[in-house]
């Protein structure tokens, strides 16, 4: 909807006229009651002494004894040359005596070991000179017989009556999985 230039200047006009009578209007109201208007105090007169006392008062004495900088507290030299942040060498301790250092050697780690087998004897099957083992690892099932590697990591050396030995070839050591009696 267009609107004509003269009612459009016309209406700014009219709003203009209602903003000034409208400031005009709150210039004549008062914040306080007229009542109460007497009752508001008339602020106390001090002389310069007086509120030097008060002062005086209010704040405690400074000691200045304290802000006085000790004599070893000064800095030794330029503060603005060359400065090294580099940390101090470490100091040089003399050697323990012989039997001291022998004593404080830490003992021979453990030999390396392997891990423990991830294997679960499920079964096996005999025919004539040939033993088949099943084993499960995880959620595969696996079907060994001696001789076979299984993902390059273990070895089947032998299958027993009691035991299928396995060697962790990472390490070249040898594990025994009990399988019970045939």
């Amino acid at each position: 909807m267009r609107m004509n230039a003269k009612l459009r200047v016309g209406l700014l006009i009219g709003a203009l006229a209602l903003t000034l009578v409208a400031v005009r209007w709150a210039e004549t109201l008062t914040d306080v009651p007229e009542a109460s208007a007497g009752a508001v105090a008339e602020p106390v007169q001090r002389t310069r002494r007086a509120a030097e006392a008060t002062t005086a008062q209010r704040a405690p004495a400074l000691d200045l004894q304290k802000l006085q900088r000790a004599p070893g507290l000064d800095p030794d030299g330029d503060p603005f040359g060359p400065h090294s942040f580099r940390p101090p060498p470490p100091k040089v301790k003399a050697p323990p005596p012989q039997g001291a250092l022998e004593a404080m050697q830490p003992p021979p780690p453990p030999p390396p070991q392997a891990p423990p087998l991830p294997f679960t004897y499920m079964g096996r099957l005999s025919e004539e000179r040939n033993t088949t083992v099943f084993l499960a690892m995880g959620d595969r099932n696996l079907v060994v017989k001696p001789g076979d590697l299984i993902d390059n990591t273990y070895k089947v050396e032998e299958v027993g009556d009691s035991a299928v030995v396995l060697t962790y070839l990472p390490m070249n050591l040898r594990q025994t999985l009990p399988i019970g009696t045939p």
